[in-house]
């Protein structure tokens, strides 16, 4: 799936997918710029028993497992 690179805000990458905003930590685009277009695959565990999922439900699960122990935003919002 592709994601454009929004902005940085401190440590995290703001990326657009679908037209929402996802946040995600910027370590993870350590070598990317502000308006750069990047891949992310999404890789399936042999033993998953999931289907195919959506990027959508993909992220919501992300959102609900993404906790921050410093109390700021949360990666995946």
């Amino acid at each position: 799936m592709l994601v454009k690179i929004d902005r940085f805000e401190e440590d995290l990458a703001v990326l657009e997918l679908d037209g929402r905003m996802l946040n995600a930590p910027r370590e993870l685009f350590a070598e990317a710029k502000e308006g750069d277009t990047v891949e992310l695959k999404i890789l399936k565990r042999e033993n998953d028993k999931k289907d195919e999922e959506s990027p959508s439900s993909i992220f919501a699960r992300l959102r609900r497992k993404s906790r921050r122990k410093d109390g700021k935003k949360p990666y995946f919002e």
